[in-house]
């Protein structure tokens, strides 16, 4: 079982980028959503990640990275993704229930979340493939704090 821990230092430079999110981000984006008009992009107060990170594997390895989203310790099983689908169907997929999921594609967060609300004619998620987060973290190489796409209503860190 590996084991993803957050930890605060400042005045720390680091090379790799390590984030995780996790359930209950909604209440946030949903605020943020409900007040803009457009929410293609984000604005000028968006703040790059500070926050640190650990990642613990099962052989005694720790990376350090930087952490967005939520900022709590959770276990689980690290797998990838070499998926042509984008980071929020990924996250949402059931079948990475409980696991800490690695994304190979170098950027992540530059197009945002779409909004969580809209449903399709069948009443599922319309952006999404279920209705919350089943992933216990998320790894990436390079986390985008700002965001611009047409079909954004947050940033994934919301």
């Amino acid at each position: 079982m590996t084991m993803l821990r957050p930890f605060l230092r400042s005045g720390s430079r680091l090379s790799a980028s390590l984030a995780f999110s996790k359930n209950g981000a909604a209440n946030t984006s949903a605020r943020r959503a409900a007040t803009r008009t457009m929410g293609t992009q984000s604005g000028d107060d968006a703040k790059k990640p500070t926050a640190l990170a650990k990642l613990h594997l099962e052989d005694g390895t720790t990376l350090i990275g930087r952490s967005f989203g939520s900022h709590e310790s959770v276990e689980g099983e690290v797998v990838f993704s070499t998926g042509m689908v984008g980071y929020p169907e990924s996250l949402t997929d059931p079948s990475y229930q409980g696991q800490i999921l690695t994304l190979t594609s170098p950027m992540v967060g530059n197009y945002g979340v779409p909004d969580r609300t809209v449903k399709d004619e069948y009443g599922l998620p319309a952006y999404f493939e279920s209705k919350k987060i089943h992933a216990q973290a998320l790894l990436v190489q390079d986390y985008s704090h700002h965001y611009s796409h047409w079909n954004a209503a947050s940033s994934l860190g919301d």
